[in-house]
């Protein structure tokens, strides 16, 4: 796991807790808030920070083995879980989380001890308990597995996992019996149980019985079909039963949603070689290839169809990679003379053929041929993925429904693993000027930024007057809700009762609108502001946030016209407590001179009168790439980057365009330094980039 600096931690923090003396009670609910809602890397910042103050408490160490376990860190936090309870040798949870930290590194043995030192102290923890059967279950030592098992029902009689472990002990075992049994017992209770389902495909796999294998496949797939393994094992069922364009089909599905699938890659090669589909074939070994340069089934493979298909040199050169690696492969020994023979090299011909009729004689030879290939019963010959004999070269790797994955859980707060969150690769959103700080669906506080520009400006106005609210630099979000509208009516009717018109008050107002979204009043009260004052460069960088979600607006106008208003919203509110449409008018929009501004030039505006002042150049970076113009947008990015190094959103767009232009090094370089700053889903899209 990369390791953090509290210098990169901090940054998601606000400037006034890093200085002030933290509060540890206080940081230590932060903290665990952080990890509920997913913000690992946030959470290591406060749960660090009280570990520099009070290291003999237990808690800090064990929270950020949290963190570091959902962050794959499994030696870290196994770590940190030892610290936590050589401070408090009485913590059950400590020793759950050390136990899955252990199991996560395959230490079986070791992870059993933790779970049953956690259980001798909360003797019905179902988090550990399921743990120690999955541990046992991993071990090998099933009959303990299943006594685990059993012990999870009585304390959770409705655990479908215990079933399910159960049943997997059993078909370790080959009691095919007893775990159909506990199979037909799940379904029974829940016919939507997709464990159950693969379970049977797996048993049913193992039996040769591959219609009853394939129907299971089929009842999981009907609910998640966006598991490559499903395909690529439906695919090796329809390969027994001879429908070979249906296993083509299904390896061509696996290969869309997983690319890189070996098996996949030369099963579907070799169907494409038995149908005639030799170029398409090529194909396929010529990727697997480039995976795996190794591969030298697949190389022999592809010189058998260059071969067939005239390309005699290209079929040379692979043949001679395939029998330096193997000096007694006889067919390919007899294949190059074939190749050398049509390419008029009579001489390596008549070599090659010698050296044939050498290896035929030989007993040693003649015994590991008849040991290689034994013909199936069913003329299906298949071989395991670890088998790489090359004389199997034509024999498609057998794949079946693996058994269900039990992977260990910390039973906590905990909703999920960063790096496996599916999220679409949508870059970070323009920065705005607000009075309110985000919080999304799953609770998460976004990020607020300093500039030393707005700084200045809240300086200024909290002298003028104490009670006035601060705006903040952060990303534009959802909509108010109730309770921010009716703050920023209030504030703008205190703006509007003013008698000084001056370009601070013209710009509040503009912000105010702009929030109301209300965005022609924003932009005529912004360009009010600038009219006074042109050295307002706040002003221009707010009239740009203004006239582009104007011009956006617009050109959504015909798909928003389902969208509820704030009117709508708030009568929809009707007679919730304390908020009716009478309590909280809407002020009637303001006039506004309906003049277009061009975002692009106020942005250039405010980089001439502030060129560093790095929010402008990103914003400037998104709306160049929103137009397509990926050079320029880089461009501002970079130039972000180099006046603020922490900027993680400039970071993640970067990379965003590093993949879209199919530069996958520079793009997992730039989210990967944006994940150590904080932007967490970063980790989702490397993931999925670099399978």
């Amino acid at each position: 796991m990369k390791k953090y600096t509290l210098a990169a931690l901090g940054l998601l923090l606000s400037a006034s807790t890093l200085r002030a003396q933290i509060d540890v009670e206080q940081a230590l609910s932060i903290g665990r808030n952080a990890i509920y809602f997913n913000d690992y890397i946030v959470s290591m910042g406060y749960f660090n920070q009280i570990i520099g103050l009070r290291p003999w408490m237990a808690e800090p160490y064990f929270y950020r083995a949290v963190a570091k376990i959902n962050l794959d860190d499994y030696a870290g936090a196994e770590a940190d879980a030892s610290l936590a309870l050589e401070r408090n040798p009485i913590f059950p949870r400590a020793y759950l989380l050390r136990g899955i930290a252990r199991f996560s590194q395959k230490e079986y043995t070791p992870a059993v001890e933790d779970f049953r030192r956690g259980l001798e102290l909360s003797p019905r923890d179902v988090g550990l308990q399921y743990n120690l059967s999955i541990a046992l279950l991993q071990d090998k030592r099933y009959a303990a597995a299943d006594s685990a098992a059993q012990r999870l029902l009585e304390i959770d009689p409705k655990n479908k996992d215990a079933y399910r472990i159960l049943a997997q002990s059993a078909l370790e075992r080959k009691d095919t019996v007893s775990a159909t049994r506990q199979v037909d017992y799940l379904l029974a209770k829940d016919s939507t149980y997709l464990p159950a389902h693969l379970l049977r495909a797996q048993i049913a796999a193992e039996r040769k019985d591959y219609k009853t294998s394939i129907r299971a496949l089929d009842r999981v797939l009907a609910q998640d079909a966006g598991d490559a393994n499903l395909y690529v094992n439906r695919a090796i069922m329809r390969y027994h039963l001879n429908d070979l364009r249906g296993a083509m089909s299904d390896y061509s599905e696996g290969l869309r949603l997983e690319p890189n699938d070996r098996a996949a890659l030369n099963n579907r090669a070799l169907l494409r070689t038995q149908v005639g589909e030799y170029s398409l074939a090529i194909q396929d070994w010529d990727k697997l290839l480039q995976l795996e340069p190794d591969h030298y089934i697949a190389r022999y493979n592809r010189a058998l169809l260059h071969l067939r298909l005239g390309n005699l040199r290209s079929s040379l050169e692979d043949l001679n990679i395939v029998l330096k690696r193997y000096p007694i492969f006889a067919e390919g020994f007899m294949a190059r003379a074939e190749v050398r023979r049509k390419m008029g090299d009579v001489k390596g011909a008549t070599r090659d053929e010698l050296h044939l009729f050498d290896l035929q004689n030989s007993k040693s030879y003649r015994n590991r041929a008849a040991s290689a290939s034994r013909p199936a019963k069913d003329g299906k010959e298949t071989r395991s993925r670890e088998d790489e004999a090359i004389e199997k070269y034509n024999m498609l790797v057998e794949t079946a429904p693996e058994p269900v994955k039990d992977k260990p859980k910390y039973t906590s707060q905990i909703r999920g693993r960063i790096q496996d969150q599916e999220i679409q690769m949508t870059p970070r959103r323009d920065l705005t000027l607000s009075y309110f700080t985000e919080i999304d669906k799953d609770g998460n506080q976004g990020q607020v930024y300093f500039a030393p520009l707005l700084d200045r400006l809240n300086t200024q106005r909290l002298h003028q007057d104490k009670r006035a609210p601060r705006l903040v630099l952060r990303e534009q979000g959802s909509s108010l809700s109730l309770a921010e509208v009716e703050e920023v009516q209030k504030h703008l009717s205190q703006l509007n009762a003013q008698t000084e018109k001056t370009a601070q008050l013209s710009f509040l107002k503009g912000i105010d609108h702009l929030l109301l979204q209300d965005l022609g009043a924003a932009i005529s009260a912004l360009t009010e502001a600038i009219e006074r004052d042109p050295s307002f460069t706040l002003a221009y960088f707010a009239r740009s946030i203004a006239s582009l979600r104007r011009s956006e607006a617009e050109r959504g106008r015909p798909v928003e016209q389902s969208t509820p208003s704030i009117p709508q919203v708030r009568a929809a509110a009707t007679g919730a407590k304390g908020t009716t449409p009478a309590e909280l008018p809407l002020p009637a929009p303001t006039p506004a001179r309906v003049v277009e501004y061009s975002p692009l030039t106020d942005l250039n505006q405010v980089i001439t009168q502030a060129p560093t002042f790095a929010f402008a150049y990103y914003n400037r970076a998104n709306l160049y790439a929103k137009t397509g113009d990926v050079e320029r947008a880089k461009q501002d990015y970079t130039k972000a980057i180099e006046l603020n190094p922490l900027f993680a959103e400039s970071y993640f767009n970067r990379g965003l365009l590093y993949y879209s232009e199919g530069k996958v090094k520079e793009g997992t370089r730039d989210l990967s330094r944006a994940g150590e700053l904080g932007l967490y889903k970063a980790y989702s899209l490397i993931k999925r980039m670099n399978k």
